[in-house]
């Protein structure tokens, strides 16, 4: 049975309006786009480097345009395909969908009532009101990502005054045959958020005239950020800590390199803390934490046998029997199809092959921790 579902890291207005009805209310009925809206016949492909486009999985926008003397709207909706939960993703669009569309309507809904206040005279109030958003994709959900998808829409609204108000909504997933949130726990550990305001403080103590004076505090449970190039990109729309002019501010983290929670480099495993030698693990330039493979598998009770023709690993116990092969990203459980993990298995100088932790929760049912410094199998 598949685990409850819960999708998103949104920013802002956007956290507070999904954070009651994901999974619920926003998958209950089909919502319409208004009449006078006119809704592209064919997706447009995302605007996005060559390594997101080779991806695992395809991002194409839908447009919808709406022009009438009070509202304007232009939008560019995220509709994600080829992702390996395709009921995950069909969810996922579902609320990114509705989501537009409940901006378009609460702008909608305040030009009438302004409309109406000022006796039908347009020409009294700022208008058209508006809505447009534009959408980035940053990280692919194909393997050189690390199966992440990570995104943004940054959705302009303008009801008068000297600009419009941009916020950023965040989308950080998991691509797997069941798909998940990414949070930045999953990424820095348990110690995230230390790790991440660090960074983030020294870089505004370097320009600190640019910034609202202690507007920095912290990040938040909810802080919207993006993956990108193997970092996490901290994002504050305008007003949270500096002025609109400064536009929207960006901080960058890398994964691999957030402090000890993130990068563990010690291996317990069935409770034996592993010498430095016996347990040596490492973290690719994607965050993968990398585990070798014979000594966690024996300890876990695992037999190993070497498949020298094929360059490949052969375990089994009891019921359960894979195989790992050299230089693939391709895992299964028995007869199962193969399904990635993020990175393929690599035999180092050492002699000893390696595989992402995620084998042993994924694969070998194993129980899989970080813990201060401490990469935990059980």
């Amino acid at each position: 049975m598949k685990k409850s579902f819960k999708l998103l890291t949104l920013g802002l207005a956007g956290s507070c309006l999904l954070a009651a009805s994901a999974g619920t209310s926003y998958a209950d009925s089909a919502v319409q786009a208004p009449a006078a809206a006119s809704v592209s016949a064919a997706a447009e492909p995302v605007s996005a480097p060559a390594s997101v486009k080779n991806g695992a999985v395809q991002v194409t926008t839908k447009e919808i345009k709406e022009e009438s003397p009070e509202l304007s709207v232009n939008l560019q909706i995220p509709v994600i395909q080829g992702m390996k939960d395709t009921q995950y993703q069909d969810e996922l669009n579902d609320i990114i969908y509705r989501h537009a569309m409940k901006d378009v309507e609460a702008v909608r809904k305040q030009a009438q009532g302004d409309l109406a206040a000022a006796n039908g005279s347009a020409s009294e109030l700022a208008m058209p009101y508006s809505v447009d958003s534009v959408v980035e994709v940053s990280a692919s959900g194909g393997q050189e990502d690390a199966n992440r998808l990570s995104m943004r829409v940054v959705t302009s609204v303008y009801t008068g005054g000297a600009h419009g108000m941009p916020r950023v909504d965040t989308y950080n997933v998991l691509n797997a045959e069941e798909a998940q949130k990414i949070e930045l726990k999953d990424l820095f550990g348990e110690n995230y958020k230390a790790i991440i305001d660090k960074q983030i403080s020294q870089e505004i103590a370097k320009h600190p005239d640019d910034f609202f004076e202690d507007a920095f505090s912290g990040i938040t449970d909810t802080q919207s950020f993006q993956i990108k190039d193997g970092k996490a990109v901290i994002v504050f729309s305008p007003y949270e800590i500096a002025p609109y002019a400064a536009g929207i501010q960006e901080f960058s983290v890398p994964i691999a390199q957030g402090g000890n929670a993130s990068a563990p480099s010690r291996l317990v495993v069935g409770g034996e803390a592993l010498s430095e030698k016996q347990g040596s693990i490492y973290t690719t330039t994607a965050g993968t934490t990398m585990v070798p493979l014979r000594v966690t598998a024996e300890k876990l009770g695992f037999q190993l046998k070497w498949n020298q023709e094929q360059w490949a690993a052969e375990l089994s116990k009891g019921a359960v029997w894979t195989s790992v092969y050299k230089g693939k990203d391709a895992y299964t459980i028995n007869k199962m199809a193969p399904f990635s993990l993020g990175e393929a298995a690599v035999i180092k100088e050492d002699g000893n092959m390696y595989v992402p932790a995620a084998f042993f929760s994924k694969v070998l049912k194993a129980d899989v921790t970080v813990t201060g410094d401490q990469l935990v199998i059980k």
